[in-house]
Formats: C-alpha cells, sequence, structure tokens
C-alpha cells in the first residue's frame, strides 16, 4: 500500500472520529450540511462520509434529517469497563430512585467526557434522558469538570462535588463528584435535571456514598 493511501486512509478515519465527536457534543441537532462546514468538507464529502457511518449504525439520521449518534456506540459504550458498569447498575437505579433524577456513570476516554450508563427513575412523570456513549468536552458541564480535575489536577483543584446548568443541554442542571477507581480512568457519577431548587450538597453526598461503594466494588 503507498503512503498516498495509507495517509488517505487515515484522514478518512480521522474525519469519521471526529464527525462523531461533533455529532454527540453538539448540543443542537446538527445536518449534514453543518458537519461539513464543522470538518471543512465539501457537502458530497460529508454525505458519503455520513452515509458510511449510517451503515455501520454509528449514525442515526432523525426526520428532520439531523443526526445523532447511533445505537452501534451505545453498544461499544456497553462493552466498555464492564465490571465499573456492573458494579455500578444497582447504584445508579438507587440513585435514580432516591432523588428522582437521572443517574449516569461517565468516564474520560482521553479526549473527551464519555456517558457509558444511566437509570431513570421509573415513576418520574417528565426525566432528562441521556443515551450512553453520548460525548461532551471536559471544559463543559459538572460530570465533564469532575473528569478535567482528575486529569489536571494542578491547574483544576479537585472540588468534593461539581454544579453546571445549561452547559452540555439547555435546560438541564447537573451535580456530579468524581468516581476513583484505581487503575482506572477517570470516572465521574452524576445526576441530570430539570432546573429547581436543590440541596446540591445532599445530592452530592448520596451519589459520593455511591461512589465509594462503587470503587470498593472493583478494588479501588
Amino acid at each position: 500500500m503507498s503512503a498516498e493511501k495509507t495517509d488517505s486512509g487515515s484522514q478518512t478515519l480521522s474525519r469519521g472520529l471526529s464527525a462523531l465527536e461533533l455529532i454527540g457534543a453538539s448540543d443542537s441537532p446538527v445536518s449534514v450540511a453543518a458537519l461539513g462546514a464543522q470538518l471543512g468538507i465539501h457537502r458530497s464529502m460529508a454525505y458519503r462520509l455520513v452515509k458510511t457511518l449510517e451503515r455501520h449504525g454509528f449514525v442515526e439520521r432523525e426526520v428532520s434529517g439531523a443526526l445523532v449518534l447511533g445505537t452501534k456506540l451505545s453498544t461499544l459504550a456497553r462493552g466498555v469497563a464492564k465490571s465499573l458498569q456492573a458494579a455500578s447498575a444497582r447504584e445508579l437505579e438507587a440513585i435514580a430512585e432516591q432523588l428522582q433524577m437521572t443517574a449516569m456513570l461517565v468516564t474520560y476516554d482521553g479526549e473527551s467526557a464519555v456517558t457509558l450508563s444511566t437509570a431513570e427513575p421509573q415513576k418520574a412523570g417528565t426525566t432528562v434522558a441521556r443515551k450512553p456513549g453520548s460525548r461532551h468536552s471536559i471544559d463543559r458541564g459538572a460530570p465533564g469538570r469532575v473528569l478535567r480535575s482528575q486529569v489536571d489536577p494542578a491547574a483544576f483543584p479537585p472540588k468534593p462535588f461539581e454544579v453546571s446548568q445549561d452547559e452540555v443541554l439547555p435546560g438541564v442542571a447537573a451535580v456530579a463528584v468524581p468516581l476513583v477507581i484505581a487503575g482506572g480512568q477517570p470516572a465521574a457519577l452524576a445526576v441530570l435535571f430539570f432546573p429547581r431548587e436543590v440541596d446540591a450538597e445532599q445530592i452530592a453526598h448520596v451519589l459520593s456514598a455511591a461512589a465509594a461503594r462503587i470503587s470498593a466494588a472493583v478494588g479501588g
């Protein structure tokens, strides 16, 4: 294989990965044209790229034409850190029921905050949905900043918990705490909810207690 073909293949893969990151991190629907503009490629090339990602299940197109992350990414996300996810499953469900908020496990993949798994309260009338595999910058949102403080504690001193609102999802607030796993990637436990008066410190206490149990269960 020539160097030219290798470089071309690497560039295509790089664009595909960048496309997934842009779609997953976007706070609003992304069209194929907008995606092409953000990637700096012609619209026709963007359509071919999206078609390939769709064919493999990494991207789905809504009725409106907006692009969202596909079910294949959710499947891959569920296969990552299985012991961590297994240990956190019941804890997430318990948090969701106790606080009546969407609970989530978030980890750092070397570039972004990635939602590994979530749990929603069973009897709540309205909840915030967050699909496993969703990604966002560690510079935004409570879970992101918790991860950022683990990645670079010198620049961003760790706090017992972080609070955010309207930073990743419009109209959604979050509280997050660190989940420290010995030898593992930075992680966080968080809850998402529609903004209202809450006791963030008490929420953080519930999350921290769960994080300690999960850490102990996976050998932290």
